[in-house]
């Protein structure tokens, strides 16, 4: 399941190599790939984030990634990605999280939330929020 809190809705497709989430609003386009349906415990999630600024200004984007268990409670993040992206270009940054051998299996929700971002430092665009449901099992 994917899903946008806000805003325009997200499309998920399912690939060989993983779910990818894509949302696109106000000139820019956010895509995660590499998302896989199971993590075992004391694995890393790797996955990709992509911005394409579709407008001719600069922007600089911020993208948190984290993993959310029930009630959206954050159980393990990667560092914020902060993106400049010139006009009519993509910018692309990997992103890491650590699945603790102690976080319980079951089902979690993979985030990657993307606030307001800047154009020639003006504030512009609606939050979104990009899910995805996967699964943490025994290692």
């Amino acid at each position: 399941m994917a899903a946008c809190t806000t805003g325009p809705t997200v499309q998920e497709t399912t690939t060989p190599e993983g779910k990818i989430l894509q949302w696109e609003s106000d000139d820019l386009l956010v895509i995660v790939s590499g998302i896989q349906p199971s993590y075992r415990r004391g694995d890393t999630i790797k996955v990709n984030l992509l911005v394409n600024n579709q407008s001719a200004n600069t922007a600089q984007v911020r993208l948190r990634t984290r993993l959310l268990a029930r009630g959206d409670q954050a159980v393990a993040e990667a560092e914020v990605a902060g993106l400049t992206v010139e006009g009519d270009d993509a910018s692309n940054v990997d992103r890491e999280i650590p699945v603790a051998r102690s976080l319980p299996t079951g089902e979690y929700t993979l985030s990657v939330e993307v606030p307001p971002w800047k154009v020639d430092g003006r504030e512009v665009g609606r939050p979104a929020n990009l899910r995805s449901f996967v699964q943490i099992v025994d290692e």
